[in-house]
Formats: structure tokens, sequence, C-alpha cells
């Protein structure tokens, strides 16, 4: 059978921004895997060499991780699964930064320090909003225990919870029972209800430098959580490598329905949400504080969380 010669393996998917904020050039990919730029095309395109190709992978361009996996051995993602990424203690090492001078904010009486993305541009942002609430909050502090992987741990693999919520509709029609047994008004009824669900199929994998953990959604789905190996991760610290196919914590906030995401570490949580579509990464006030390795630990934290989020901004402008 003849080739289609405007076969295109990957039609339909869009580019993420290249480094300088522009997109790449725009290109298809042949039966072969070759890759032929559009604006170049003239009948029979050109096709790359399988190393630029490659290169034009790691370059940030969705779509490409099945050629990364081919020659990486990295196993496929489902469509519609999250997949978290945790730092190794190796990875994050260096200059703790200077001191930490955050903007706080109040959610259901505690109060969080806010890591903003630095590199936010309001005029090129999806606008797009997920926080959690202070009722998800509590949810999530009540499943610490079950999600954080402590040194004790038997089983060295990062584990996972999901916050959903059931839509409570209160009203009534008319009730045309007789007059003794009408059913009392309820008193402050509840519109919706907060429950933990959780995700016990996740996939768990470890490498030199990274931990990462796939995890499904489900049905009313509002946040997600997971917990860093204690011992074995850099903390709350995530892994940003797309050259890998790996994104952080913040594939939750990816799509068009992102929820927030709680990271455990050494018995403290943080969350990775987005708001106007500004990446953050928010912690309760006085979570390290305490011994002077504590305030070093909290400063290197801020510092490569930073420095992650100034990075990641980019997947968060309008396509």
């Amino acid at each position: 059978m003849a080739k289609d010669p405007n076969y295109d393996r990957y039609a339909g998917i869009e580019s993420l921004p290249g480094p300088d904020g522009k997109l790449p050039q725009p290109f298809r990919v042949d039966e072969d895997g070759n890759v032929i730029y559009r604006d170049e095309e003239r009948g029979i395109g050109r096709p790359m060499s399988a190393r630029k190709s490659r290169d034009l992978a790691r370059a940030g361009i969705l779509g490409w991780d099945e050629l990364d996996r081919k020659l990486d051995g990295q196993p496929a993602t489902s469509a519609g699964e999250v997949l978290a990424t945790a730092s190794r203690g190796s990875a994050g090492a260096g200059n703790s930064g200077a001191g930490i001078a955050l903007p706080r904010k109040t959610v259901g009486g505690i109060d969080y320090n806010v890591i903003s993305a630095n590199t936010y541009d309001p005029t090129r942002s999806n606008g797009k909003t997920a926080l959690p609430n202070a009722e998800i909050i509590a949810i999530m502090n009540a499943d610490i225990n079950q999600i954080a992987v402590p040194r004790s741990s038997r089983k060295k693999q990062e584990k996972a919870t999901r916050i959903a919520r059931l839509s409570m509709d209160s009203s009534t029609g008319p009730d045309n029972s007789p007059p003794n047994e009408k059913n009392l008004p309820l008193i402050n009824p509840k519109t919706e209800l907060y429950y933990s669900v959780p995700a016990f199929n996740t996939k768990a994998k470890s490498r030199d430098d990274v931990d990462t953990l796939q995890f499904s959604p489900v049905e009313g789905l509002v946040a997600y959580g997971h917990g860093h190996i204690d011992g074995t991760s850099d903390g709350m610290i995530d892994k940003w490598d797309p050259s890998r196919d790996l994104h952080g914590d913040i594939e939750s906030l990816r799509g068009g329905n992102p929820v927030p995401m709680a990271t455990v570490s050494e018995g403290r949580i943080g969350w990775h949400q987005l708001e106007d579509g500004r990446l953050q990464f928010m912690y309760p006030v006085g979570s390290y504080s305490g011994s002077k390795k504590d305030q070093e630990e909290e400063r290197k934290m801020v510092k490569m969380i930073q420095e992650n989020l100034d990075r990641q901004q980019s997947m968060f402008y309008r396509k």
C-alpha cells in the first residue's frame, strides 16, 4: 500500500511554547517517524535525522512522549492519569538561597506562605484557577498519615489519595403527604459533601534521581494528594525535566479541568495550585520553625520550588 504523503502521526496535538516564549516551528511526523517542517514542505518534505528528531522532542513539544519512551524505556501514561514526580535528595543539593520573605494568605483560619511564579504574564495566562478550600484542606490534613511514606516504611513507594465532591440538592417539591406526616425542614442543609478516595491502583517507580507515582481521577474530583518518600526524596521539591516527560507535581493543574495537588513530606503538607493562571505553591506558616537545620531546609525548598515554578509557568499560557 502506498504511503500517505500528508500523514501526520500527531495530528491535532498542540505544542507548548519554547524557552523563548514562542511556538516551535510547525511540523508533522510521517509514517516512518520522520519530522517534516510544515513551512518548508513542498510536496514530499525533507526528513530530519533521528538524532535531531529526538532533540526536538526534548524541547518541550507535547505528543513526543512515545518517541522518548522507546529510547529511554519509560512507561506510557494512560489518558486522564496524573504523574507526580519527586526529586531525590541529591538532585536538589546546592545553595540554600537567601532569607525567606513570602506573601501570606489565610485559608480556614490557617496562615500559609505562598510561592508564586515570577515568570507569570497575565496577558498570556490561560486564566484558570484551582485552589483548595478550607474543607478540602481539612480532609487532606486528616489523610496525611494515610499517604505519608515515613522512613520506617517497609515499602519505599509513594502513596496517593483523591478528594471528591458530591453535590447535595436539598430542594424539595410540593409535599402532598398528610399534615401529620410532612417532613420537618432541614436546619442549615449542606449543598455539597467532600470525601477522600484512597488511590490503591497506583504505579510507583523509583530511579536514581526521581520517584514517580501515576494515579487516576475519580468522579467529582476536586484535589489530589500524594506523599514523597521520607529520607529518600528531597522533601517537598518536585522533579522538573520535560526532556524526560517529568513535569513535577503540577500535572493535575494542566488541561481543561485543573485541580490542586497536595504534597506530604516529613509530616508537612504543601499545595501546588493555580490562581488566575499563575502557578503557586503554598505551605503552612511555621512548618519549618524549629531547629537551624529546619530553617535551612525551608530556604532550600523555597529556592528550588521557586525555580521550578518559574520554568513550569510557560505550560499555562493560552494556546
